[in-house]
């Protein structure tokens, strides 16, 4: 069963480097129709842009998909598996919908948008899960970035003239330092 594990990311490569082909046919017509026309019209510029969109996300899902067959390879790294994974989400995810709302379209076409979508999700996601952040299915979170020893810590003068600058927080709203007493009335002096 162990081929079937390394067989399968393969297969997930391959299909998304043919949807991507097919997209890449489809831009193509969309150009060369946009160029031969003596007056382009704005559906005609709408159709190239979906597909151009779709065939980048397509492409960036099929370099996330290339890390996902060798990770031992480290390529692309870990920040461009991020980047290449948000980047394919946004533009797979909003060309399928619009390739549908073109109004006529091409069911081939569909199918060629949707199959990176889903061999992400299925296969590729889950051997990444490690390295992409939350919104793209994975569990990633950047870590904090600590005080380094050499940074100057920046000193604010204290908000009252009693407190200190460096006593931290103060309980009760008391000043830092010794506690004052309270002061008393003062008492007549009888003149005898």
């Amino acid at each position: 069963m162990g081929w079937v594990e390394r067989i399968t990311p393969w297969f997930g490569v391959a299909v998304i480097a043919l949807a991507a082909l097919w997209l890449a046919f489809a831009a193509y017509i969309g150009i060369d129709t946009l160029v031969n026309a003596s007056r382009p019209a704005g559906d005609q510029w709408r159709v190239v842009a979906i597909y151009a969109a779709s065939l980048v996300g397509a492409v960036c899902m099929g370099l996330v998909g290339v890390r996902a067959v060798s990770p031992t390879s480290r390529w692309p790294s870990d920040g461009a598996v991020r980047v290449l994974a948000t980047l394919g989400l946004l533009l797979g995810g909003f060309a399928a919908p619009l390739i549908v709302l073109l109004g006529g379209y091409d069911l081939n076409g569909l199918v060629a948008a949707l199959a990176p979508l889903i061999v992400y999700y299925v296969r590729i996601r889950r051997s990444l899960v490690d390295i992409l952040p939350p919104w793209a299915g994975g569990t990633f979170k950047p870590a904090k970035r600590r005080r380094r020893a050499d940074d100057d810590e920046i000193k604010r003068p204290p908000r009252t003239w009693d407190a200190t600058s460096g006593a931290g927080p103060v309980s009760g709203g008391a000043p830092a330092g010794r506690p004052r007493r309270k002061q008393g009335k003062k008492k007549r002096r009888s003149s005898r």
